[in-house]
């Protein structure tokens, strides 16, 4: 998981956490409101409820998604409304083992408050005019925490360095193998705003898209969720944008953050084709994720941009070298640049090489095959079942003695 990126007094450097974090934020005077809703959105982790005290009505915070953090401001009355909160018990709550821990921020020369604060069983008393720097502590031990106390399945990102490297195919690919060896736990996340190519390459029409999911995220549980994915006969399940909702799809993708754990929590396994390349816009994507592969090809300016990114990834969005790795596709022998080279130029990241069977890959992607199933004996389809092995490392089989001898 990649550790939050310290933020620089100018904002320069956002800040991102190992997970997405929900909070609410009950506030009393507008000045707060202004302060805090400014201060968190510069970390792109956080999605965040502004909720007044004023004419608030408790019945209604059962359609938000349930917080992680619920931030609290001093004011008339504001330990009466807390707890009334905490009595408050939701006939519509999907998760009755949720908890969130309070946090409240005042004046800290207020004793009174402190004490208050400290007997309805706040977390921390923090000054109300803190910034982001003050908070990072607490918010990354939270998500932390949350890592740590929440199943999440792994989520594994292949980005393209260059056009046309490749990504969805071997995306679309090793989630087939995968899905093959964990039927129905595997989820591929075609992000492409515009050009998706996922539903094509799979002769799949999807009767729900990734921004139904988004519209719908505070109601999602598992009954639902399985109603908005798409499910191949392999065992694999899609969600992806349609194409003809780009501005629609652009406004839902800012909500992201909302969506990723969720599907973690219900897939082992989630694949991103995030072929489209390095964008802000998915930051909550890649921030978690467990491995970004980078796709490229034998050639200097995709493995120049490889180094590039990779620098982008470990600066900007807090991505450890040991979650990287390369994929070469379309690789042969005889080039000029080669194996030796590629490693030498990017260090010690694994590189993995895909054959160059281009008829191959194409045959398959106008049929709508992918080549795992369609082309089994071929080198490209072995390579990806090289490569799947290496993503989920299967259990070693007992051997007696004598199959020991000769293996």
């Amino acid at each position: 998981m990649g550790e939050a990126v310290k933020i620089t007094p100018n904002g320069s450097a956002p800040l991102r956490l190992k997970t997405n974090l929900t909070i609410w934020v009950f506030y009393s005077s507008d000045a707060f409101h202004l302060h805090i809703s400014h201060e968190l959105s510069k970390c792109q982790s956080i999605s965040y409820e502004m909720i007044s005290f004023h004419g608030l009505v408790v019945g209604n915070l059962a359609h938000f998604s349930p917080p992680d953090l619920i931030f609290v401001e001093t004011g008339p009355n504001w330990a009466q409304k807390i707890v009334e909160l905490q009595n408050y018990e939701s006939p519509e709550s999907h998760n009755e083992n949720h908890e969130a821990s309070l946090i409240v921020f005042g004046n800290e020369n207020d004793n009174g408050a402190l004490k208050i604060s400290l007997r309805i069983g706040a977390a921390d008393f923090v000054s109300n005019t803190a910034q982001i720097e003050e908070l990072i502590p607490l918010l990354k031990n939270v998500a932390e925490e949350k890592v740590a106390s929440r199943n999440l399945g792994e989520m594994l990102v292949f980005m393209n360095t260059k056009g046309g490297s490749g990504a969805s195919s071997i995306a679309i690919n090793s989630a087939i193998k995968m899905a093959k060896l964990h039927p129905n736990h595997v989820l591929l996340l075609d992000l492409d705003l515009q050009f998706g190519v996922v539903n094509d390459y799979l002769s799949i029409n999807p009767t729900y898209s990734m921004t139904d999911a988004l519209a719908n995220v505070s109601d999602l549980d598992e009954v639902s969720l399985g109603s908005f994915v798409t499910k191949h006969p392999s065992g694999l399940h899609i969600l992806s944008f349609k194409r003809e909702n780009s501005h629609e799809n652009y406004e839902k993708a800012k909500h992201l953050n909302k969506l990723l754990p969720l599907l973690r929590e219900h897939y082992p396994y989630v694949i991103v084709d995030l072929s489209r390349g390095l964008d802000r816009l998915f930051a909550p994507v890649l921030a978690p994720a467990t491995k970004v592969y980078l796709i490229a090809q034998q050639n200097l300016v995709a493995i120049k941009n490889a180094t590039q990114i990779m620098k982008l990834l470990s600066f900007e969005f807090g991505i450890n070298k040991e979650q990287i790795e390369i994929v070469i596709n379309r690789f042969e022998k005889r080039q000029s640049i080669r194996l030796k080279d590629i490693q030498a130029t990017v260090g010690d990241i694994p590189v993995h090489v895909v054959p160059n069977e281009f008829k191959v890959a194409l045959e398959s992607a106008n049929l709508g095959r992918p080549f795992v199933e369609a082309k089994k004996s071929s080198s490209i389809a072995k390579s990806i079942s090289r490569f799947v092995d290496s993503l989920s490392p299967q259990p070693d089989e007992k051997k007696g003695w004598l199959k020991r001898l000769f293996s």
